[in-house]
């Protein structure tokens, strides 16, 4: 199970390029794992849209879903708001049409709760 507190090094382990982004800014980001995902992971996450990296995509959203699946209460939180409701917000439908091809079981059925709110 991930722990909230584990939240940043997780993400940074299973995403090795947002290593650089934590580090120099870690007076920002340390133990404000909210504002690191959704400033950094979801610009990344949105990013890799952009470029189309599909075997990224496949990490990223399997990622999300493990998250969902696997994380303690205050895990399942952070995803949900910081990328999930995110991505209901984002402005770009094509993007959010192309991601939404990826989410899992769990990523699609938290989407769908935005709807709801």
């Amino acid at each position: 199970m991930y722990e909230y507190k584990e939240a940043i090094s997780v993400l940074i382990d299973n995403f090795p390029e947002l290593r650089k982004v934590y580090e120099e800014n870690i007076d920002d980001y340390k133990e404000l794992p909210y504002v690191f995902y959704e400033s950094v992971f979801f610009k990344f996450i949105m990013n890799t849209a952009y470029s189309y990296d599909e075997e990224k995509l496949k990490a990223i959203f399997s990622f999300i879903e493990d998250m969902l699946k696997n994380g303690d209460k205050e895990i399942k939180n952070l995803i949900e708001v910081a990328i999930i409701e995110s991505l209901y917000y984002e402005e770009n439908s094509k993007a959010k049409e192309l991601l939404a091809k990826y989410f899992g079981p769990l990523t699609k059925e938290s989407y769908k709760n935005c709807f709801l709110k």
